[in-house]
Formats: C-alpha cells, sequence, structure tokens
C-alpha cells in the first residue's frame, strides 16, 4: 500500500481513525474524512504528514463529491476508498431502503 491514496470516511474516531494511523505508518496517503473537524486533525498529526483533512457529512451527497474533488487536488488519483462512516439501524437489514443504506 506505498505510495497509494486511500480515502478513510469515519475516520476521526475508532476504526477509522485507527485504519488511518496504521497505513500512514505504512507510507500510504490518506485523505481523513468525518464531521469533527479537531478530531480529524488530531488524527491527522498522528499521521506523519500523510493526511489530508477533509471535513464533510457523508451523508450529503454534495460533500462526499467535494471529497473526491479535493483528494484529486492532492493527490491526483484515489486507489481505495473505505466508508467507514455509519450510523446506527433501528431495524433489520432486510428492512432497509435503497434511501436507507
Amino acid at each position: 500500500m506505498a505510495d497509494k491514496v486511500v480515502v478513510i470516511t469515519g475516520a476521526s474516531s475508532g476504526i477509522g481513525a485507527a485504519l488511518a494511523e496504521l497505513l500512514a505508518g505504512r507510507g500510504t496517503s490518506v485523505v481523513l474524512v468525518a464531521r469533527r473537524k479537531e478530531a480529524l486533525e488530531a488524527v491527522a498529526a498522528r499521521c506523519g504528514g500523510r493526511g489530508l483533512v477533509v471535513v464533510a457529512d457523508c451523508s450529503r451527497r454534495e460533500e462526499v463529491r467535494r471529497v473526491v474533488d479535493e483528494a484529486l487536488a492532492r493527490f491526483g488519483v484515489i486507489d481505495v476508498w473505505v466508508n467507514n462512516a455509519g450510523q446506527g439501524i433501528t431495524r433489520p437489514p432486510s428492512e432497509l431502503s435503497d434511501d436507507d443504506v
């Protein structure tokens, strides 16, 4: 994964933050996406200069498009996209609509 670019949504904490730190430590550039700027900046500080912070709400399509634009403007390519952002669901997955997902 060295010299690759990985977008990670939900990168401000938990699995997303841990993945970002692991990949950056192995030479991967990471695009850190979440709603909490301060938390993203803290993760970026632990990524040794390999993290690009993009504050965005992944439930808004226009903000996701902005993430793509910013990542491409900085790195010229996106090699991997990890959809880690999420929220709890209150019913079985078989009852979810396309809009829910």
